[in-house]
């Protein structure tokens, strides 16, 4: 049974999560839509796109990612959504796992980008709790490659979704939003470690 008031945080290896994570509010989302139906935050650029399902739509808040002022815009978005007692999924490395440059590693070398800190900020003035996920082989189901049209959805790999224990913050009164950013990569890193 869910919590209101949540941002849940994971890690994007493919364009599948935002479909995949939804699903994890069922019973509660299909008998209190409005109540625990997540928002998704997805790059403006998708959003528009025919494939991006109508139901996914409806609690959206596109992020236009590289403008500054329309990312504000979104993480205000954000937070009045958290402030009604909202849930959030958050992609917070910004973008899917292979695209970035700069990377975090658990001991077995499984990686994330460096998380943006807008979900630190967030946790902080908000006081949501953060729920860390980790998800793995969706990237095997829906490739990342420019070609992933003509190999789509491959049914017979494995996906696993892990779910971590809900955080808290700030966990002390020197925590800023760096602080509480690195203690939600950490988080998703250990959660990727566990078996």
């Amino acid at each position: 049974h869910w919590q209101r008031k949540i941002i849940l945080a994971s890690n994007h290896p493919s364009l599948l999560e935002p479909f995949l994570l939804p699903a994890l509010f069922f019973p509660e989302y299909l008998f209190s839509p409005f109540k625990y139906a997540p928002w998704s935050t997805p790059d403006r650029n998708n959003f528009y796109k025919p494939w991006y399902w109508f139901w996914l739509r409806s609690r959206a808040i596109p992020v236009n990612r590289g403008n500054t002022r329309e990312e504000l815009r979104a993480l205000f978005q954000m937070k009045k959504v958290l402030d009604s007692d909202g849930i959030i999924i958050l992609f917070p490395e910004g973008g899917r796992t292979f695209r970035g440059d700069d990377f975090l590693y658990s001991r077995s070398g499984k990686r994330i980008r460096v998380l943006k800190s807008g979900i630190g900020w967030l946790a902080l003035k908000t006081k949501a709790q953060v729920v860390p996920v980790w998800v793995e082989g969706t990237d095997g189901v829906l490739p990342n490659s420019p070609h992933r049209l003509f190999s789509w959805l491959r049914f017979r790999n494995k996906i696993t979704i892990k779910i971590g224990y809900p955080l808290r913050f700030p966990v002390s009164p020197n925590d800023g939003k760096e602080e509480i950013t690195q203690n939600i990569a950490q988080a998703l890193l250990k959660l990727a470690e566990e078996e």
